[in-house]
């Protein structure tokens, strides 16, 4: 049986596209969800043509909000604290309202969301499944997470480096 995941944050999309590792993650057994406030985040043109596969095929399912949810999801931004955006707003409230696993590196989103009782999972729970599926091997995973960790600076650095070393033995 496939898992339930919700996509966050624009950032994990973009760290696995930056990457090279969009398709590996579509690879995974998860059912993956966005919503239309984070997709419509992804402007720039070969990142839009790069999520197109996955959004023909039926690997990527983006909630739709309608007018009233619209105004639902502006209340619970209203009554958010921590500076959370809307798009953020809107996969917390989704995966929240579904049970699903929130997928993000924003660490205000991560606080905010757990608090309410959201699983929350990030980048590296992404490696982690892409070497336990055999998608990507040990060696391959430690040279593209090192390459993720110059450009992203967000990173946890120790947790970074300990599967980095343990990835290479």
């Amino acid at each position: 049986k496939k898992m339930d995941i919700v996509v966050n944050d624009t950032n994990i999309f973009i760290d696995l596209y930056s990457i090279d590792l969009l398709a590996d993650f579509f690879e995974l057994p998860f059912h993956i969800h966005t919503v239309d406030f984070v997709l419509s985040e992804i402007t720039e043109q070969n990142q839009v043509e790069a999520w197109a596969p996955f959004l023909s095929n039926g690997k990527l399912f983006v909630k739709k909000h309608s007018a009233p949810e619209v105004q639902q999801l502006y209340e619970f931004h209203l009554s958010c604290k921590g500076n959370v955006s809307i798009p953020d707003c809107a996969v917390w409230q989704y995966a929240q309202t579904n049970n699903y696993i929130l997928l993000t590196s924003d660490r205000k989103l991560r606080n905010n969301a757990i608090a309410t009782g959201v699983s929350v999972s990030g980048i590296l729970f992404v490696f982690d499944k892409l070497i336990e599926c055999n998608i990507l091997s040990a060696k391959e995973a430690a040279n593209k997470l090192e390459n993720l960790a110059r450009i992203n600076n967000r990173l946890p650095k120790k947790e970074v480096s300990e599967r980095i070393l343990r990835w290479r033995k």
